[in-house]
């Protein structure tokens, strides 16, 4: 590997708190950071970063310049959003899962990639942290209709994160990126609670344990990243037959 693509990794999580930063000592906690993510091969492409096609322009630069101050100076509560590289093609953000929510307690990082063309079209966004939800597809994906369908120039990072962080409390199911998990949401709102919950717990609650998202670089080409159970990402299946079984 590379030493571009160990640096870039490494920084990918550089808003982790301190107390989360210490490199895990076992194969069990390597174990439990790597598994937090949902898709093992969507994060190594996504630490490569890429630069997107084009050339950066003066009207994006100054935009996202004072994007950045509003997030530094004064940002949405429970958010956080830091650019990696110098041309802010590729940004790291934290969303607090809402209080009375099945998140609450948790701390889900993103992914956000800004193309050039930004604020003409907009951001990539992607859940670096496993989360059991209708909106978000098991490779990370974000189904918002703001950055599909109806972007507009008065959306900015941080909005899209706000939007993001108020569809945990109130998923739109109308269309769905994981059918099943929204048919579970409108039929049965308590198993989806139980296991929405039991994934926060299992994959955001970072205290006492590896962080589920710091990455040694030198994971990326391990064995236990390279193994089927994690090229095969398991919908965790399991969490749903358990309640139903122990409900009968």
């Amino acid at each position: 590997m590379n030493a571009n693509l160990a640096m870039h990794t490494m920084q990918k999580y550089q808003i982790i708190p301190d107390r989360h930063r210490a490199v895990p000592r076992t194969g069990c906690n390597a174990y439990h950071s790597i598994d937090s993510c949902p898709c093992k091969v969507c994060l190594q492409q996504m630490a490569l970063q890429l630069q997107p096609p084009g050339e950066e322009n003066s009207w994006r630069r100054n935009r996202l310049r004072n994007e950045l101050k509003g997030l530094r100076t004064d940002p949405p509560e429970g958010i956080e959003a830091i650019p990696l590289d110098p041309k802010c093609c590729h940004w790291q953000a934290t969303i607090t899962g809402p209080v009375g929510s099945p998140y609450e307690g948790g701390l889900f990082y993103l992914y956000i990639q800004v193309p050039y063309s930004y604020p003409m079209c907009p951001p990539i966004v992607r859940f670096l942290t496993r989360i059991f939800h209708p909106n978000v597809s098991r490779h990370g994906d974000v189904g918002i209709d703001s950055i599909h369908h109806n972007w507009s120039l008065a959306l900015t990072i941080s909005k899209v994160l706000i939007s993001l962080q108020s569809l945990l409390t109130d998923p739109y199911c109308e269309v769905c990126m994981e059918p099943e998990v929204g048919e579970l949401y409108l039929n049965d709102r308590e198993t989806f609670e139980d296991v929405a919950r039991t994934w926060t717990w299992r994959y955001a609650m970072h205290a006492g344990r590896a962080s589920a998202v710091f990455l040694r670089w030198d994971w990326l080409n391990s064995p236990l990243l390279l193994s089927p159970h994690f090229l095969v990402p398991d919908w965790e299946r399991s969490d749903i037959d358990k309640k139903k079984s122990s409900d009968e």
